[in-house]
């Protein structure tokens, strides 16, 4: 798999300034995706540069390339409109689900690679790489579908009003428990969590079972024995 980090506002190193921002997100990418079973190569930085991007598509040699940020509709973000101009196919051009709405899913012509494009915040990058690229990368390599973990949350957990949310959360004993650090810039709560909570529209009440997807990188969940190899 190829990485591409895209946005002239990431920094490697240094604090924070006039509108730069510290790469949270890119140096996280290749263990996470290691844990998933991926043979990933080192991230590729291209900014918002519209034509390096395009290079990068279409002389990779990758089954897969993921991309982070550049997937929305603003002036610099590049992705949708490379992808159109090298005549991808678009398979998925954002999902209801937040944080991550943004995600999209393409195939670049004459059977060339997946484009699997990434929001640039961290957890809704995660919700993409969740949802998204992993199951992809399970059909790829002919693994099963884990059976859905579904247990119970002990406190209501608010939801959006139209699109589902997916919330990081502990596992204590028979239950979860939602963390609060679930911003779609926020890595603290994809630190602490076994995994995320799939909240319908509206909100869950306490007593409800809720589906649980696994954070494979997260060696203290009690469901992901035998889902993944």
């Amino acid at each position: 798999m190829d990485v591409l980090v895209l946005g002239d506002e990431l920094l490697t190193a240094g604090l924070p300034h006039d509108g730069l921002i510290r790469d949270a997100l890119g140096p996280m990418l290749g263990p996470w995706l290691r844990s998933l079973g991926v043979e990933v190569s080192a991230p590729q930085r291209l900014g918002d540069d519209a034509e390096a991007l395009r290079h990068a598509l279409t002389t990779s040699d990758a089954d897969l390339v993921l991309t982070t940020g550049g997937t929305a509709a603003g002036p610099v973000d590049h992705v949708h409109p490379v992808l159109a101009a090298v005549g991808a196919e678009l398979l998925v051009d954002g999902v209801s689900v937040r944080p991550g709405h943004p995600m999209l899913l393409a195939r670049l012509p004459d059977a060339g690679p997946y484009v699997v494009g990434l929001p640039g915040n961290p957890l809704a990058a995660v919700s993409g790489l969740l949802t998204l690229a992993e199951p992809l990368l399970r059909g790829i390599a002919g693994r099963p579908a884990p059976e859905p973990y579904r247990p119970t949350v002990h406190e209501e957990v608010d939801g959006h009003p139209h699109d589902t949310r997916l919330i990081p959360v502990m596992h204590q004993a028979d239950s979860i428990v939602p963390l609060h650090y679930n911003g779609p810039a926020m890595l603290r709560g994809i630190a602490a969590a076994d995994g995320l909570a799939v909240v319908p529209p509206g909100g869950v009440r306490s007593g409800t079972e809720v589906e649980i997807l696994d954070l494979p990188w997260a060696s203290a969940a009690p469901w992901t024995e035998g889902c993944f190899t």
